[in-house]
């Protein structure tokens, strides 16, 4: 009985702890359109390039303006999601510098994850890295 007690104060804690998050989710209108933005970008991004080689995937958003300002709406909406779910404060403008190294982690994740894309990109990965340290 004791173990049954101590089981439901456990859910009852994590219950209340998940509180704050469930209540910015049903009733932050901006949050709710920060994920609905991110999914809608991160959608039309992956249909874009899902029959795309690596080298292609890159060329393309180094080339194509349109493509890299989705890229970049997706990842601004993620970022300021992410601080509204925890509460924390959201500032307009500033971290370009944040904002282009997600994006770059984005598109490496994005080319090293992808069943078509993946296992070229992780071999082009492992000749720079091995062409980087052994000092050629």
């Amino acid at each position: 009985m004791k173990e049954r007690a101590g089981i439901l104060a456990g859910a009852a804690a994590a219950a209340e702890g998940a509180r704050p998050f469930a209540e910015r989710l049903l009733y932050d209108d901006e949050l709710q359109e920060n994920i609905r933005t991110f999914l809608e970008s991160a959608r039309k991004i992956y249909e874009e390039l899902s029959g795309d080689s690596p080298d292609r995937i890159a060329a393309r958003l180094w080339d194509d303006d349109k493509l890299r300002r989705r890229v970049e709406e997706a990842v601004h909406a993620a970022q300021e999601g992410s601080l509204r779910l925890r509460g924390e404060r959201v500032r307009k403008g500033g971290g370009k510098l944040r904002k282009l190294v997600f994006v770059l982690a984005v598109v490496v994740a994005f080319l090293m994850l992808n069943p078509k894309t993946g296992p070229e990109a992780r071999q082009t990965a492992r000749n720079i890295y091995h062409y980087v340290t052994s000092g050629e």
